[in-house]
Parts: structure tokens; sequence; C-alpha cells
């Protein structure tokens, strides 16, 4: 389903999704969570965004946000808007 508001200048462009959960707890038992934020991938196709420019960055998971110095996907999603 496509939307007026994605322009095809979004189009153009990465979507790049930056998925975490805090701690392994929260990975395993927030799994509804864990699969609606992979559904944004799919939801960006419906959008119209190709399969190969959304980018799904999930090396976080599990980690505390208490210090970006160990989370590399928090570095990474942060080097995509540069």
């Amino acid at each position: 389903m496509k939307s007026e508001l994605v322009t095809p200048s979004h189009l153009a462009r990465k979507a790049v999704f930056y998925i975490r959960q805090s701690t392994p707890h929260q990975v395993v038992s927030n799994q509804e969570s864990l699969r609606l934020q992979y559904a944004l991938r799919k939801r960006a196709c419906e959008l119209g965004w190709r399969e190969a420019a959304v980018d799904v960055i999930d090396a976080d998971l599990g980690l505390s946000g208490a210090s970006i110095a160990q989370r590399n996907g928090s570095k990474k999603s942060l080097a995509v808007l540069a």
C-alpha cells in the first residue's frame, strides 16, 4: 500500500531501521515487539522502497543503552545519517 506522503525524493534514499532490545531477557520475552520491528522492512517495501535499499541494523539486540561504546549497530546507524 503506497502513501502520497512518500515522495520520489524519499525513495531515492535508503530506508534504515535500527532494531534494539535493551537486555537479553527483553529479546526473549518481547517477541511481538521484535516481530513488529522487523516488519518495518516489509512496510518500507510496500511504500515503494526497493528491498536492496532497505537496511535493518540489529547488531545491538540485548545490549544496554547506557553506553554507545559497545553498540556497533548504533554507530553504524549514526554513520548512515552523516
